[in-house]
């Protein structure tokens, strides 16, 4: 029997298309989540953790991404234990730097090690929505084993998945340095990771450091993107700095990620600190942030 559409059905079919359409292209996120990258203070987290996280809680920040896990310790804190201080402090963590590595991929079994679903188990103690891996850990000159480590991802993530947590790829220079068929590693890794697999995290001054303008990919890949490091990037010394001191147009970056992407976590980080305490860098850096309008 031939199927057939009356005027009335193909009109409201195309409208419900453009409304959807609409809605992917102007975003409407109800909560934005500022937080704090905990490798910004590593040498303060290393020494007094406990005395860092109430300093981060007296500038105002009210979430925090850890960027330490080691033997289920969470600097040096078990997932529960971690998620007590940040609690006694008015802190949560909806996002991590967590590894995953060869060494937690069973290809044989097409799983993860019992090791790293307990990696999992913690992650979710703590309260993350999205774990997010730092690294990758195969060879990304080799393309066989670049199609491996897609492969093994996409699979540690149906996993995640099935426990309630979503996992993350945080990007770094090299993925912007190295080229397959005229294009970059990067967007190889996008095509291979749909956003409903592996959420991005963009890095706006490591991929400048390779030279790349984040606006675009920010403009090519919309709505891969549920986080992003605010980080400015001196392009002299090729370090991170203060915001708004650096190179970067950090605010139009900003007000064209907010308006057109799907970016929830906004992370702010500084690695180095031309001279200035850590912990006073990261307090007016939240200050300066607060001048785009998010807060």
């Amino acid at each position: 029997m031939k199927n057939t559409l009356t005027r009335r059905e193909v009109l409201l079919s195309g409208l419900a298309a453009f409304s959807t359409f609409s809605a992917l292209a102007h975003p409407s996120i109800k909560r934005f989540h500022i937080s704090l990258q905990l490798y910004s203070v590593r040498d303060e987290m290393k020494s007094d953790p406990f005395g860092t996280l109430m300093k981060i809680s007296g500038m105002g920040y009210h979430e925090v991404e850890p960027a330490s896990y080691v033997d289920r310790k969470i600097y040096g804190y078990s997932a529960t234990e971690f998620k007590k201080i940040l609690e006694e402090f008015g802190l949560k963590c909806f996002t991590s730097h967590t590894g995953f590595k060869k060494e937690h991929w069973n290809k044989m079994q097409n799983d993860v090690t019992d090791d790293y679903k307990k990696t999992i188990e913690d992650a979710l103690i703590t309260g993350q929505k999205i774990m997010i891996v730092p690294s990758f850990d195969w060879d990304k000159k080799d393309m066989e084993e670049v199609k491996k480590g897609i492969e093994a991802f996409n699979r540690m993530s149906e996993i995640a998945s099935e426990s309630g947590l979503k996992i993350g790829f945080h990007n770094h220079h090299e993925e912007f340095e190295i080229m397959y068929n005229g294009e970059y590693l990067y967007d190889l890794m996008l095509k291979e990771w749909g956003p409903s697999q592996i959420s991005q995290q963009l890095d706006i001054a490591n991929m400048s450091l390779a030279g790349v303008d984040p606006m675009v990919f920010l403009r090519k890949y919309p709505h891969h993107y549920a986080s992003i490091h605010v980080k400015d990037f001196n392009k002299k010394t090729k370090l991170s700095t203060q915001l708004g001191e650096g190179d970067l147009d950090i605010e139009a970056i900003l007000a064209f990620a907010k308006k057109n992407t799907l970016i929830e976590y906004w992370v702010i980080e500084q690695e180095d600190y031309d001279g200035k305490m850590p912990l006073d860098a990261v307090g007016a850096n939240l200050q300066r942030f607060k001048r785009y309008g998010f807060i």
